[in-house]
């Protein structure tokens, strides 16, 4: 079979898809059991909390009670407990569910890219020189090597892009669209990976519609968005309640000196550890953004032979370039995003330069196609033909090598054997071990503050010493306590009433049983007692759970009522 029908094939895209995403998680794949380093402790454990809770204690994934003295569960934004995803974990457990997922994403991402591709008129090669352009690219990489599991739910931007592009045809990809916004609420990406791609999209497609003179696809991506939040409402609402009543301190300072650029756009040095940036505040993995300069001059061409068709891909690549820069002054895109909702909680301004590299990798994939076009009737076809080609595989190639040594860093440390304790308790480590502490039911009271997290709170006295109680006053004897994921059980005797304090962390969502008041006591537990014998319950569910359950039951039922509606009668 000719080189030219293979690539005409139906099963060219998904076939070349799946090789991409098993090469890039090989390295993954070849140390299936083994624990990564960096930021993969924190996030396997986040994996396993809900695993644990459903699997071992019989109770839905609320609370997390094994990081920093106790913090939100279900409704944490970078937490997946209803999303397809768990069932991997659920499967396999946290440490090959997420190499998994990481898998699946890349082939979401890789099919993704070429699908929207092809929607935007593109050529198969061209599509698949913005699949590996984009989500290829050692950006990605080097945050899945970090162990930024949220940054798999980029993985959805192609597919919404494709959605709203295709929504004016058919009310069913208006639906797709909200159900994709959905995916990324519902798993790990409420945060990052949904501001980030809400944000691309509406600024793509206003300029989009300028260039139209029609605001249809803006009007359907404000539709799909008020669906997906709505279907996603279960999870959406208690978590933007919860981000009001918590606020999380930005970065609206932060900045990136001119001088990087080259080293972060072109420059051939990436990996986990490299420091390339005079006063580096973030790990490269924050910073690095790969483009071949073969893929910008191809860029160049096509905005040259047709700048009035393409030119809104150009202005988003440089808004988001001046927004990667961060606070240069008043004006800058960051200083002025940092006043509104989400972008003030941001940080970390070389995130937005993925969506430098998109725009230009379309355009370059644009340039692709008009080269390819013109030299088809030049008399040196053959030739340039050949080195069109050649230059495609250097950009295909110079990404997968790139990519392979930054995945093959991320796994160092062999599984290890940990016998779990029947008894929880708090620990101090002197280093981050939280998912070695989750095996071993101990709860890791040093680890990293993220996002929706109180800084770390327990009971620690001068010698660093945790407890797991506290008799504030009164007097307490005889005492036994029973921790699960939501539910803490104290029996004891008091000679005399008081009130105690425990080792985890309070929140709004916590209940007693007998209906005593909760308060808090230096962001503890804290209850009263009675003289006399004690039983007290307390167990955890989230706030607004019930009611954003109705919301999204409601919007599911809206989202199907339109699908059989436009089925039924069509369009009109």
């Amino acid at each position: 079979m000719s080189v030219q029908r293979i690539i005409n094939s139906r099963l060219f895209l998904p076939v070349g898809s799946g090789i991409l995403a098993l090469y890039y998680t090989l390295p993954f794949l070849l140390k299936l059991s083994w624990w990564g380093g960096r930021d993969w402790d924190l996030f396997t454990t986040m994996a396993a909390v809900p695993v644990g809770s459903i699997l071992d204690y019989g109770q839905f994934p609320f609370w997390n009670p094994y990081l920093g003295g106790g913090n939100i569960l279900f409704h944490h934004p970078e937490v997946a407990v209803l999303s397809p995803f768990i069932l991997l974990h659920l499967l396999f457990g946290a440490v090959v569910g997420l190499k998994l997922q990481v898998l699946i994403c890349y082939f979401l991402g890789f099919l993704g890219s070429c699908k929207l591709g092809e929607r935007l008129g593109l050529s198969k090669v061209a599509s698949l020189l913005v699949a590996v352009g984009y989500f290829g690219s050692v950006y990605f990489a080097l945050h899945f090597a970090e162990g930024h599991i949220p940054f798999t739910h980029f993985c959805f931007l192609p597919w919404l892009a494709l959605f709203i592009f295709r929504s004016a045809e058919n009310v069913k990809f208006l639906v797709g669209a909200g159900w994709v916004i959905a995916l990324i609420v519902l798993g790990n990406g409420a945060a990052i990976p949904l501001l980030y791609s809400l944000s691309f999209l509406l600024l793509l497609l206003f300029l989009f519609s300028l260039t139209q003179k029609q605001y249809v696809l803006l009007q359907n991506m404000f539709t799909s968005m008020l669906l997906g939040l709505g279907l996603a409402a279960v999870k959406f609402l208690p978590m933007v309640i919860y981000l009001y009543q918590n606020k999380w301190a930005g970065n609206p300072d932060e900045s990136v000196p001119l001088s990087a650029l080259g080293s972060i756009f072109f420059g051939l040095k990436h990996s986990l550890y490299e420091q390339l940036i005079a006063g580096q505040v973030w790990g490269w993995h924050e910073y690095g953004a790969y483009i071949s300069p073969l893929v910008v001059i191809m860029a160049v061409a096509a905005l040259l032979t047709a700048w009035r068709r393409h030119w809104f891909w150009a202005v988003t690549a440089l808004f988001f370039l001046l927004l990667g820069l961060g606070n240069f002054g008043w004006y800058s895109p960051w200083a002025l995003l940092s006043n509104l909702p989400g972008f003030s909680s941001a940080r970390c301004t070389g995130r937005a330069f993925q969506f430098v590299i998109l725009p230009v990798v379309v355009l370059g994939a644009y340039g692709y196609d008009m080269l390819k076009k013109q030299f088809h009737s030049h008399t040196r076809r053959s030739l340039l033909n050949t080195a069109l080609g050649i230059s495609v595989a250097i950009v295909i190639g110079t990404n997968l090598l790139l990519a392979w040594p930054i995945m093959a860093g991320a796994f160092v440390q062999p599984p290890e054997n940990v016998t779990r304790s029947e008894t929880f308790r708090q620990v101090i480590d002197e280093h981050p071990q939280a998912y070695k502490n989750y095996l071993a039911n101990r709860g890791s009271l040093i680890t990293p503050w993220l996002s929706a997290y109180h800084p770390s709170r327990g009971l620690v006295d001068i010698t660093n010493t945790v407890h797991r109680e506290y008799v504030l006053s009164g007097k307490v004897d005889s005492l036994t306590a029973d921790y699960t994921p939501n539910r803490i059980e104290y029996s004891f005797n008091a000679e005399q009433r008081g009130t105690m304090v425990i080792g985890m962390g309070f929140d709004p969502g916590w209940r007693v049983g007998d209906g005593r008041e909760l308060t808090e006591e230096q962001g503890l537990i804290s209850f009263k007692f009675e003289e006399g014998r004690n039983s007290v319950v307390l167990t955890y569910r989230t706030p607004y759970f019930f009611t954003g359950l109705i919301v999204s039951l409601f919007s599911v039922v809206v989202s199907f009522v339109v699908l059989f509606r436009f089925r039924k009668h069509g369009p009109g």
